[in-house]
């Protein structure tokens, strides 16, 4: 399939504009064709005028004869003033149909393209750079765009100009019209080979601006590390590289398009030239008149930029393909996870969480994250799960809101696979604070809110006070209506933390899934926050994935994960007791809050 024809719904759905703009091409281009005819006319008046006026010279009739004249050659003037403004006016609402179709066609891709974004699973952004996904939302939606405006302006113009001019001018006269167009197959094909260059480095433009947009977005996203590490000079470097790649792209591209307006002067000159000559001996034999060589010259004219633009237009269908392809790359991609249609519309979350021989390999490394893990996790009780560095602890929290599928085995809420219930539902009875942080650029209260947006200003403060961050904001001279800035860079780690855990927190979830969520608090902060939690306990489905002992003591249910299997399970007490990871990450840890004390 064209990956053009996808546009085609859109034609259908936006007819009532473009109907009428293709009408009003055809007559917008109609009038400007006859404006040659009525200037030949003109032209061809004047002999007839002035001898009939030298007739009557020195005669009392002088005066009405002179009168008579002036109103003739008048009436004509009026007439191509009147077809221009008619012209005119009929481009302009051409441009008011179908250039605002185009608009309205573009505005529904960018919605389309972004709801698909949504939908897509976390695999497909592993595959595809920040930067290079914004070119494509950007950039090659404006490259659809000017092919369904202009393009189509273009040659609905084009067509009609020129089939109807050549009519005209093979019924005055074959030969000359065989003459006049001489040049125009060398502007054909100078248009088309200009516009494959066009194409081909504008292609390679598209792909450079892409890897810019990409180096930009990486900087800046970490900026932090890049002062810290003073990498600034060696980023300027890259950068610089980058960009001098894209500025010789460009000059290249520039290079092809002013060469192209000299060849397309000279072609158009080498016409005018050809009609006045050989026009000029035909009229001298009596084959034309003189009103049909100024009737040719503007025919030519007429015709010199339709006949171009089709070049043009090529490079347009050209690049919109090349564009289209890029984002049915998108449009045509299938979520790795899917909604479940199974469960019941009125399936209530309870909290019973069970992995049933769970194994899960990530896609892109092949590592096996976790083997045959089976968990049982009654409504209401807290869960706690530590374990080294890559023992598959985040992986487990990600299969319970399904950012992760299960490969073997099951992930049962309340009795029904998480693969039969829709997402909407278990996601909306979630919790979820990511080991990464992610805070918008908005408010305090806007971030807390986004976990419930329609959350009253009561709930946004009892969130925040379950997360120990209300005095914290209360500092803040414009208290929850405080901006973060990007990503939240105006508060620190913990606060950041905090802000993210009142936003799961003021949804009041069933399930609650903090991962190593409480890293970047202190050992106070961890308590207060752990004692607010505490108050739920019995009332939700805690899930939380720590480093610290500290954190996790309390809970109902232990497991230490090590390389994606469950090596211990069981009470703080019971663990202890086995002398194993836990045990010895606990011995640990207490160690090092005795010298921090002592020191």
């Amino acid at each position: 399939m064209h990956p053009l024809r996808r546009l085609n719904f859109y034609y259908w759905r936006y007819r009532r504009l473009f109907i009428p703009g293709l009408l009003c091409a055809v007559l917008s281009s109609t009038f400007a064709i006859i404006v040659p005819i009525v200037v030949r006319q003109a032209i061809d008046s004047i002999p007839r005028l002035v001898a009939t006026y030298r007739g009557f010279q020195g005669t009392p009739l002088e005066s009405f004869v002179y009168a008579d004249a002036f109103v003739s050659l008048l009436t004509f003037g009026v007439i191509i003033l009147f077809l221009s403004i008619g012209s005119g006016l009929f481009s302009f609402l051409m441009r008011q149909t179908i250039v605002v179709a185009s608009r309205h066609i573009e505005y529904d891709l960018r919605h389309q393209l972004f709801d698909k974004l949504q939908s897509l699973s976390h695999d497909f952004y592993l595959g595809h750079a920040t930067g290079d996904i914004i070119t494509r939302s950007t950039s090659d939606i404006e490259q659809v765009r000017r092919y369904i405006g202009p393009a189509i302006m273009y040659t609905t113009r084009a067509l009609v100009i020129i089939i109807t001019a050549l009519t005209v001018m093979f019924w005055i006269s074959p030969v000359l019209t065989w003459y006049t167009l001489i040049p125009m197959p060398l502007l054909a094909v100078s248009v088309f080979w200009v516009a494959r260059l066009v194409h081909t480095r504008s292609d390679e433009l598209q792909k450079q601006y892409s890897r810019l947009t990409s180096r930009v977005q990486e900087a800046l996203s970490g900026i932090r590390v890049l002062k810290a590490y003073v990498r600034e000079e060696s980023e300027a470097e890259a950068f610089d590289q980058e960009s001098s790649a894209y500025r010789d792209r460009s000059l290249k591209l520039a290079l092809v398009e002013a060469a192209w307006r000299p060849v397309f002067v000279t072609l158009t000159g080498a016409s005018t030239i050809i009609v006045v000559w050989v026009g000029g001996k035909l009229a001298m034999t009596g084959d034309i008149t003189i009103g049909n060589i100024a009737e040719y010259i503007i025919y030519v004219a007429l015709m010199t930029w339709p006949v171009a633009s089709m070049g043009f237009v090529i490079t347009m269908v050209q690049r919109a393909s090349a564009s289209m392809i890029r984002l049915n790359d998108i449009l045509d991609a299938q979520p790795s996870i899917k909604s479940g249609t199974e469960g019941s519309a009125s399936f209530e979350v309870d909290g019973h969480i069970s992995f049933r021989n769970v194994s899960f390999r990530h896609p892109n490394n092949g590592v096996m994250a976790l083997k045959n893990v089976s968990v049982d996790i009654p409504a209401g009780t807290t869960l706690a799960i530590v374990g080294r560095t890559g023992s598959g602890k985040t992986t487990f929290a990600e299969m319970i809101p399904r950012l992760l599928d299960a490969e073997e085995g099951q992930v049962v809420i309340d009795g029904e696979d998480v693969k039969n219930l829709p997402l909407s539902t278990v996601r909306n009875a979630i919790g979820y604070v990511p080991q990464d942080v992610f805070l918008f650029s908005d408010t305090v209260a806007n971030n807390i809110s986004f976990g419930q947006m329609d959350a009253h200003e009561l709930d946004i403060e009892r969130a925040a006070l379950e997360a120990d961050l209300l005095d914290n904001v209360k500092e803040f001279r414009k208290g929850f209506e405080t901006f973060v800035g990007e990503r939240g860079i105006t508060l620190s780690g913990g606060q950041k933390q905090r802000t993210s855990i009142a936003r799961a927190l003021v949804r009041d979830p069933k399930i609650l899934i903090l991962d190593d969520a409480l890293s970047a608090v202190d050992v106070n902060t961890e308590r207060t926050i752990l004692n607010h939690l505490r108050s739920h306990f019995g009332k939700r489905t805690i899930v939380i994935v720590s480093h610290r002992v500290s954190a996790v003591q309390e809970a109902d249910q232990i497991i230490v994960l090590d390389e994606g299997k469950v090596v211990e399970r069981g009470t703080h007490d019971e663990l202890l007791k086995k002398a194993g990871f836990y045990a010895e990450l606990h011995a640990k840890q207490q160690l090092e809050q005795e010298v921090e004390a002592f020191e």
